[in-house]
């Protein structure tokens, strides 16, 4: 359900309840000293494998339900900052600890977290360093922790960052940062909307210790989704939310207020080494197909009508095909992730594609980079697509792109000529498709696509973007660990 949000920003009954409160606060100052209310031990950071969980989660897919119920949506929104502004202040005396770190002082103690604190200790974990080796040695001492005069420690690597940061990263919304290194950052992204109602109560927590910044990787974030199958929030709702952010927008002026930071950046930016050396392994390998376009396997079942065939604009893809299998074009192609993942059901396609195109199963990495090192180029119809990574996997394979010009990210990987097409919907399909087609199908090819995303994105480049980035805006704020030289978005 859809209902207009107003975010309070204050107001005379919330100035009486902050008075009221700090009265009663400085009643209490002595005794709180005599307690060592402000003495508590830190709280550990949780360890858990993010990327693994993410992985997992790009792997099964996010389903209409996953986005639906558990999106905050418009109504738990206005509960939420009304009960928010009252609460505040109680929560900050109630459950706030102080946990000295060097000169810096972090605020733990957030209540939201379901699970007990743990730390990884390589292959295991525990509820703290000093529990780690268990009776084994330094060993048994590894991950978050390090064996320092006889004693299982945490690291010194995670030195720069929140003692919570790992327990934040679990939830979907939120994403670690790390440094050319390896080295976690105390920068952490938030990629989608708000999966809980209580994301906005632990972002609340802990802005004022560790760097929010928002980044377009899922759907139309920050903008309200076109997908009918997603819950609703206001468009507004987000844009004002963080200090900065990384968006994907050809006009970020017209939806941004002035306050708020931002860069044309987006996940697809980052992490292009393995597609860039797989491509390089395989460049002499034999193109089979004419394209491979990358679909999702969660609405199978019915037919390929749900929210993830909405985001690859599935729909279009039907009668794109009735064009390509034509025997005016006659291409031939794999449609990734259009058969269920038992392998019994297919999305039905024209029948003049029978014989011209294969229908596979979620595939793994490596068999998708193997289709795609086969292919002459990818096909990316979407619309509602924040991030589309197999847009930079591709051109990292010197594969081009045939692109839908509405997409609202990776169009700037686009380059007419050098990168591939742009498409704009069916009026001018055909065109573009007999272009790619001859540029494709000969001996040699215009298209220059591993030249020019290497030149423009990938680890190096949009890394010291990012670290520049930051080091402008809060460069005050984020204590980085010596020698970063660039920033990346991981675990996604």
């Amino acid at each position: 359900m859809a209902v207009n949000v107003t975010r309070r920003r204050g107001g005379g009954g919330t100035a009486i309840i902050v008075t009221a409160l700090a009265i009663a606060f400085l009643l209490t100052i002595p005794s709180l000293l005599l307690l060592g209310s402000f003495t508590n031990p830190p709280a550990e950071a949780d360890g858990v494998a993010v990327s693994d969980g993410y992985d997992r989660l790009r792997q099964n897919g996010l389903k209409a339900d996953d986005v639906g119920a558990d999106v905050v949506t418009s109504d738990t929104q206005t509960n939420l900052h009304q009960q928010h502004e009252q609460q505040q202040h109680v929560q900050q005396q109630q459950q706030q600890q102080v946990t000295s770190k060097g000169p810096r002082q972090y605020k733990t103690g957030f209540s939201g977290f379901s699970k007990e604190p743990s730390v990884r200790c390589g292959g295991h974990t525990a509820p703290s360093c000093d529990q780690c080796p268990q009776g084994n040695g330094a060993g048994w001492c590894n991950g978050e922790c390090e064996w320092v005069s006889g004693q299982c420690v945490r690291s010194t690597k995670l030195d720069h960052i929140h003692p919570d940061y790992f327990r934040i990263v679990e939830r979907y919304a939120f994403q670690p940062v790390m440094n050319q290194n390896n080295e976690y950052v105390n920068v952490i992204m938030v990629r989608a909307p708000y999966r809980g109602k209580d994301d906005e109560e632990l972002y609340t927590f802990y802005k004022d210790d560790i760097l929010f910044l928002g980044i377009s990787s899922f759907e139309s974030f920050p903008l309200k989704s076109p997908n009918p199958y997603s819950s609703k929030y206001e468009s507004d709702y987000y844009l004002d939310m963080f200090e900065g952010f990384l968006h994907n927008m050809h006009d970020p002026e017209v939806h941004f207020p002035s306050s708020v930071k931002t860069i044309l950046m987006s996940q697809s930016d980052f992490m292009l080494d393995e597609p860039i050396r797989y491509g390089k392994r395989h460049k002499n390998v034999e193109k089979v197909y004419d394209f491979v376009y990358s679909g999702g396997d969660q609405d199978v079942e019915s037919d390929c009508v749900g929210w993830a065939s909405y985001n690859k604009n599935f729909s279009f893809v039907r009668e794109a095909l009735e064009v390509m299998c034509s025997s005016e074009f006659n291409v031939t192609g794999v449609l990734v992730a259009n058969k269920n993942k038992a392998g019994t059901k297919s999305c039905t396609i024209p029948k003049s594609c029978d014989g011209k195109m294969v229908q596979t199963t979620f595939l793994d990495q490596s068999t998708f980079f193997d289709y795609l090192s086969k292919a002459r180029w990818a096909f990316l119809p979407q619309v509602c697509d924040a991030s589309p990574r197999v847009s930079t996997q591709a051109l990292s394979m010197d594969v081009p792109l045939l692109m839908n010009q509405n997409i609202m990210g990776g169009w700037k990987y686009l380059l007419p000529g050098e990168s591939g097409e742009f498409f704009h919907d069916m009026s001018n399909f055909k065109e573009s498709l007999r272009r790619i087609l001859d540029n494709t199908r000969g001996e040699t090819s215009p298209y220059r696509p591993l030249d020019f995303v290497t030149k423009n994105y990938g680890n190096e480049k949009s890394g010291e973007r990012l670290l520049q980035f930051v080091k402008e805006n809060w460069g005050d704020r984020v204590d980085l660990p010596e020698g970063t030289t660039r920033l990346i978005p991981t675990g996604a």
